[in-house]
C-alpha cells in the first residue's frame, strides 16, 4: 500500500469553512422570514455567494458585517419580486434546485433560473417532474430536463410522495414548495438522505411529524419570523484534511466547530471501519445541527466494505475517500453509488480516468468502481473536469506522496472551500 512521504508534523488545529448546505439554506430561509435575520459563519465561496445574489435580485438584503456575518432584510415570501434579469446560480446544485422549489410556489413570481456550463448539464427532471405533479409550471427552457428552468409560480396543492432515490435536494426542492405555497406534503425516502432542512424548519418553530425516520408531514401555517443563523463548519470540507491528518506521518490534527449531523457522519464511520482514529469533542448543538470538534490520529487504514445504506450519506466525500483506499492494506471498493455520476462531474468516470493516470488498475461498473492493494503511483496531468472535489482530492494526494501532480485548473475549489490551498500549504 502507498506510504506518506509527509516529512512535517501536521499543524495541531484547524478550522474549515461553514456548512455550504447550511449555507445555502439558510439564504433561503432568511428570506421567506419577513423581519430581519443575521447568519453567522456564511460560506463565502462561489456557490452559496451566487444563491445570495439571486435572492437579492428578488428584494431580500444582505449586508455584510464581517467575515461570514450577514444582516438580511426581507419583504417575506408574499413581498419578493420578479427579477429583472436571469438568476445565476453558478455552479450551484443545491441553489437552483431548492430556489426553484421555493419560487414555484409563488403565485406572484415569474423567473428564469440558470448557471454555469457545469450546471446546465446536471439533471434538473427529478425535481421538474414532482413539483410540476404538485400543479407547479417548472420547465426546462431547452425541454432537455436540464436548467436554464423556467417558473410560474402557482398556487400549488396538498402532495404526497415517495422519492425514488435518497436525495437532500430533491426533498428539499418539495419541502420549499410547501412552504412558499402554505400547502402540506407528506414526504418518504427509501434512505436517509440529509435533514438540515427538516433540522432548520422545527428550529424556527415549524410543524414536522415523522410516521418513520424516512416519512415526514410538514404542515401549516408557516409563519417563520427572522432569527440568528449560526453554521458550523462543513465536514464534507473537514474530510479533505480528516484524510490527510489519518494518512500523514505526524501529530494528531484537531478540527473545530465541526457540523456533526447523524445524515452526514456517514464518512466518519467509513473512516472508522478503515481502522481510521477519529473522536469527537464537545458535543454541542447550534440551530438543530450538532457540532464538536474532531480530534485525527494518524492510522494504519485498511480495506472495508461499504453497505449501500450508508451511500447518501457519503456521497460528496466518496472521492476523498478514494484517496484514503490508496493508503488502505487490501485497496477500495465503492458499489451501489451511481448518484456520483450526477455531480459537478461524472465522479465515477472523473476518478476512474485520474486513478488510471497515477498507474492505478481500476475496475469500473456504472456504479462505482474498485481496486487492489498498491506501493507506488507516478506523477501525472490530472483532469479535475471542473468538479471541486476531484481537485481537491488529488491536491491531498500529492502532499501526501510528494509525487508531483498537475491540474488543468483549480479553480473550482473557490466554489466550495475558499482557503483549502492556504490550509494544505501550511501541513
Amino acid at each position: 500500500m502507498l506510504k506518506p512521504q509527509t516529512a512535517n508534523p501536521p499543524k495541531k488545529e484547524i478550522f474549515v469553512p461553514g456548512d455550504k448546505s447550511i449555507s445555502h439554506r439558510s439564504v433561503l430561509f432568511s428570506s421567506l422570514a419577513k423581519g430581519s435575520s443575521e447568519i453567522l459563519g456564511f460560506l463565502e465561496g462561489e456557490d452559496p455567494l451566487c444563491t445570495m445574489s439571486c435572492f437579492q435580485a428578488l428584494g431580500v438584503g444582505f449586508e455584510k458585517k464581517g467575515p461570514g456575518n450577514y444582516f438580511v432584510t426581507s419583504p417575506g415570501k408574499f413581498g419578493l419580486r420578479v427579477p429583472e434579469k436571469i438568476l445565476d446560480f453558478g455552479n450551484a446544485g443545491t441553489g437552483i434546485r431548492l430556489s426553484a422549489g421555493l419560487l414555484a410556489g409563488l403565485p406572484q413570481m415569474e423567473a428564469i433560473l440558470t448557471g454555469d456550463v457545469s450546471l446546465c448539464k446536471r439533471p434538473m427532471a427529478r425535481i421538474l417532474d414532482p413539483l410540476n405533479a404538485m400543479g407547479a409550471d417548472v420547465k426546462s427552457v431547452e425541454n432537455n430536463g436540464r436548467a436554464p428552468l423556467q417558473i410560474k409560480g402557482k398556487q400549488l396543492s396538498n402532495y404526497q410522495y415517495e422519492s425514488p432515490i435518497a436525495s437532500a435536494q430533491i426533498k428539499s426542492a418539495l419541502v420549499f414548495a410547501a412552504l412558499s405555497s402554505g400547502i402540506q406534503i407528506e414526504y418518504a425516502e427509501k434512505e436517509l438522505s440529509r435533514d438540515h432542512t427538516e433540522n432548520m424548519i422545527r428550529f424556527l418553530g415549524g410543524n414536522i411529524e415523522y410516521k418513520t425516520p424516512l416519512h415526514f408531514i410538514l404542515k401549516p401555517p408557516f409563519s417563520f419570523e427572522g432569527t440568528k443563523f449560526v453554521i458550523p463548519g462543513d465536514l464534507s470540507s473537514a474530510s479533505f484534511f480528516i484524510v490527510f491528518a489519518l494518512c500523514a506521518k505526524g501529530e494528531p490534527v484537531l478540527i473545530k466547530n465541526v457540523g456533526l449531523n447523524p445524515s452526514r457522519i456517514g464518512i466518519i464511520q467509513v473512516l472508522r471501519s478503515m481502522n481510521g482514529k477519529i473522536e469527537i469533542l464537545s458535543p454541542r448543538q447550534e440551530c438543530g445541527e450538532d457540532i464538536g470538534d474532531l480530534l485525527v490520529y494518524p492510522s494504519k487504514l485498511k480495506r472495508t466494505t461499504i453497505t449501500e445504506d450508508l451511500i447518501p450519506s457519503i456521497i460528496d466525500e466518496i472521492p476523498i475517500l478514494t484517496i484514503a483506499g490508496l493508503f488502505s492494506e487490501g485497496g477500495f471498493k465503492i458499489s451501489k453509488a451511481e448518484e456520483l455520476r450526477a455531480k459537478e462531474s461524472d465522479r465515477i468516470q472523473s476518478m476512474v480516468s485520474n486513478l488510471e493516470r497515477l498507474g492505478v488498475s481500476v475496475n469500473e461498473s456504472q456504479d462505482g468502481y474498485e481496486f487492489g492493494e498498491l506501493s507506488e503511483i507516478k506523477s501525472c496531468a490530472i483532469e479535475t473536469f471542473m468538479d471541486h472535489r476531484i481537485a481537491m482530492s488529488f491536491a491531498i494526494l500529492s502532499k501526501l506522496t510528494n509525487v508531483n501532480l498537475s491540474f488543468d485548473d483549480t479553480s473550482w475549489v473557490d466554489t466550495s472551500f475558499p482557503g483549502f490551498f492556504d490550509i494544505l500549504k501550511s501541513f
